[in-house]
């Protein structure tokens, strides 16, 4: 029985692996998302806002396709 099992195991693990099993999953894998930062209700919630220089630095939508470096 044991053999059995290590053998479905390398078996699906082989699979999900290869590139086909990873299409076949559906994995997109590490890509970076869009974030509007803390919600507002949450903020309220915790008696907390954003400084305005803050959301002018940090959330700008238009830069989000931008790569940052050290220098910025």
């Amino acid at each position: 029985m044991a053999f059995f099992s290590l053998m479905r195991n390398l078996t699906a693990t082989g699979f999900f692996t290869s590139e086909m099993g990873i299409k076949d999953i559906g994995y997109a894998g590490n890509k970076p998302n869009e974030w509007d930062g803390v919600p507002e209700d949450v903020l309220k919630q915790y008696n907390l806002a954003y400084d305005e220089k803050m959301l002018a630095v940090c959330l700008k939508k238009e830069d989000r396709s931008k790569i940052m470096t050290w220098e910025d």
